[in-house]
């Protein structure tokens, strides 16, 4: 997949992990009630968007200190989704792909998956696939290429968050969705749950 090389950068996902993803349980809070004033910001357009809880199926990989600064992590576990694809289509109820973090501890390991959305009752028509719920959240999300993934995380981290009046939603989980391969010079959608501070 083209967009798949563009993952390299998705490493940058660590920065905030330890601040955002979701929790081992998997317990969402009730999205806030949008604002009637929106946020405006010169550097990067956003959007704030309330999305319900979707299940997602793929491959899951652990990202741990040793293995999570090096960008083939990545490479590896969408090339091993890559062989699914075919089986997946069929149960997908978006023709995107998803590349979602779920928190699982305070020292910063987390699970990637990398997958489809897929309805909750679907079964996975092999034992290696993995199927997860994202919790329902409010949303600031950014577009960008595959390209610009590494650019776009440390601006959100870097200076959109600390100037806006949000903070990571520490009970939701952060995401990119991907257009398939056919789309082409479609855009990537970086998702970061957020709360009010």
């Amino acid at each position: 997949m083209r967009i798949i090389r563009n993952l390299l950068c998705v490493f940058l996902t660590m920065v905030f992990v330890s601040i955002s993803g979701c929790t081992n349980n998997n317990q969402a809070s009730p999205a806030p009630k949008p604002s009637a004033k929106a946020e405006k910001t010169v550097a990067m357009n956003y959007d704030l968007k309330d999305r319900d809880a979707f299940t997602i199926m793929g491959i899951q990989t652990r990202i741990t200190s040793a293995n999570e600064k090096n960008p083939d992590t990545y490479i590896k576990i969408w090339d091993a989704f890559d062989q699914y694809r075919t089986q997946l289509r069929p149960i997908s109820i978006e023709l995107r792909f998803f590349g979602v973090t779920f928190a699982i501890d305070k020292k910063g390991d987390f699970d990637y998956l990398a997958g489809v959305s897929v309805h909750s009752d679907a079964a996975a028509p092999d034992p290696n696939l993995v199927t997860r719920t994202v919790p329902a959240a409010r949303y600031a999300v950014f577009k960008c290429t595959g390209e610009n993934i590494d650019k776009t995380y440390e601006y959100i981290f870097s200076q959109w968050l600390p100037a806006s009046r949000y903070k990571p939603d520490r009970n939701a989980c952060s995401f990119e969705q991907y257009a398939p391969r056919e789309w082409m010079n479609r855009p990537v959608y970086i998702y970061i749950p957020i709360v009010p501070k």
